[in-house]
């Protein structure tokens, strides 16, 4: 997965879809001390819930449709 693909949240019924922005990771200095990692989507129809078009998923729960 890299920016700009476009992608697909397996958890919607509707097929929503995205482009993937990039990975994000929260927690330790460094990957795989206590961090926690996902990917930031802007979706294309909805807004996250704080109001940003950006928001986070877990990176098993979307899926490339398309690559750039």
């Amino acid at each position: 997965m890299k920016p700009g693909d476009l992608v697909r949240n397996k958890n919607s019924e509707s097929g929503e879809l995205g482009t993937f922005i990039g990975f994000r990771t929260y927690g330790g200095a460094t990957k795989g001390n206590g961090s926690y990692t996902c990917a930031e989507v802007m979706w294309l129809d909805r807004n996250a819930p704080n109001g940003d078009r950006v928001s986070t998923i877990q990176i098993d729960l979307i899926e490339v449709v398309h690559g750039s």
